[in-house]
């Protein structure tokens, strides 16, 4: 099992959250790959955790999160099972608001469940609220949005992100397209910031941005995806598995 994680100049962030929890976890330096882009101005810092252990691959000629996660498809083998974190991962509890205690048994049992139910994607619930969480059921295999913080996959070569800050939306899209189903987990959900200084946002992220690519998805994918802009300006998407014809 390899646990990668992108990240763009937010080195600090990442050793004192993700590598930190994934450590506090027992997961060993020589499974965790960090894949960072060649222009970063943070780039010897991060290939110093080398001399750690971890695998630091340097990214070139690839900008945007979304091509960063299609570089991570075409580096891994069709069909390894990979699990995805973002840098500023702080925890992850149960829909008890509990941590969870064990979170390499959790990876396996979420792979277990994806070759059960015959699918290659899954993920957790977005928000750390016990009482929704509770008031699902723990798993769904139906279209819905999965935080692209903590993702389950099997690496399949025939999936390719067309967008960079909706990319998470499309990935869901693309896999419930290719296997019917995607694998959510409503019974656990990652704690971190979304919108941190660096990431997405130190690679050019905004509100017109964001725009584009959702509006992308929706006019691509109109079955699965409509387009809609919330009270602070940002532009969102709401995916599910239309009806025909229906709005």
């Amino acid at each position: 099992m390899k646990f990668v994680i992108p990240s763009y100049k937010r080195h600090d962030i990442l050793i004192n959250k993700t590598l930190k929890y994934l450590n506090d976890h027992e997961i060993e330096p020589c499974d965790i790959y960090i894949f960072i882009r060649v222009d970063d101005e943070q780039l010897s810092k991060y290939i110093s955790l080398r001399n750690e252990g971890y695998n630091v691959e340097v990214v070139v000629d690839v900008i945007g999160i979304g091509k960063t996660h299609n570089y991570i498809t075409d580096y891994f083998d069709e069909g390894e099972f990979i699990v995805e974190l973002d840098d500023d991962l702080e925890n992850i509890i149960d829909n008890h608001r509990e941590p969870i205690i064990d979170f390499k048994q959790l990876c396996e049992t979420m792979k277990d469940k994806l070759i059960d139910e015959g699918c290659s994607y899954g993920g957790t619930y977005s928000v750390a609220n016990p009482l929704f969480m509770s008031g699902c059921e723990q798993y769904t295999t139906d279209l819905r949005y999965m935080l692209g913080c903590l993702r389950f996959r099997f690496v399949r070569k025939d999936i390719s992100v067309k967008t960079n800050y909706a990319e998470d939306f499309e990935h869901c899209i693309l896999h419930y397209i290719r296997d019917g189903k995607i694998l959510k987990n409503n019974w656990i959900a990652p704690i971190t910031k979304n919108y941190n200084p660096g990431g997405c946002d130190g690679d050019g992220r905004n509100i017109e941005r964001e725009r584009v690519d959702k509006e992308y998805l929706a006019d691509t994918y109109p079955q699965y995806c409509r387009l809609f802009q919330r009270k602070n300006g940002r532009w969102d998407c709401r995916i599910k598995h239309y009806k025909a014809n229906k709005k």
